[in-house]
């Protein structure tokens, strides 16, 4: 019969004689896995569901970044003005709302986590400090520049919807990386 061991960091189940040198989805040393008694169910060792700020905080940035786009090509297509300052509104939100989720996910990394030192938790708070940047960075360009700054403000819209899109691809695999046993 083949052992599981699971990730102290985010719950992954692998099942092996040995648990795998890093995590695939948090990229945790393999010291950082525990064996699995037989008798454990995946339900008995993940955490129980709770209220979390983090999880409702970065809502708002993840959510935003594309209609913010969708707003513009809209814009675009139809000719109201009135589309562009929504989206350059909501910039300003999710640049409000990212040093709090920013925030409120280094609390839950030393937390829930541990504090443990695996890339994915780097990698997360490199993408909201980019994201808190480049929407610093796009507020004043779009109300300052003038015309011929505008591209550099589509330019920081761009790298704030990457930002975003990664954060929430990472966030996925540490809130959903532990398989179904049904």
């Amino acid at each position: 019969m083949t052992k599981q061991w699971q990730c102290t960091v985010c719950g992954y189940i692998h099942e092996g004689d040995a648990p795998p040198v890093n995590c695939p989805v948090c990229g945790a040393d393999r010291s950082l896995f525990v064996l699995l008694e037989a008798e454990q169910t995946v339900a008995e060792t993940a955490p129980a569901l709770q209220l979390h700020l983090h999880p409702i905080l970065v809502h708002f940035p993840n959510g935003l970044m594309p209609v913010v786009w969708l707003f513009l090509f809209m814009d675009w297509g139809f000719n109201r003005s009135a589309l562009a300052e929504g989206a350059f509104w909501m910039v300003g939100v999710v640049t409000l709302a990212a040093p709090l989720a920013l925030a409120s996910g280094i609390y839950d990394w030393k937390t829930r986590f541990g504090g443990e030192k695996a890339p994915i938790f780097y990698r997360k708070i490199a993408l909201a400090s980019v994201l808190i940047i480049l929407g610093s960075l796009a507020l004043p360009i779009h109300l300052y520049g003038g015309a011929g700054m505008q591209v550099f403000y589509y330019l920081c819209l761009t790298g704030m919807l990457g930002c975003v899109g990664l954060l929430g691809f990472y966030g996925g695999k540490l809130a959903f990386s532990r398989p179904s046993r049904q």
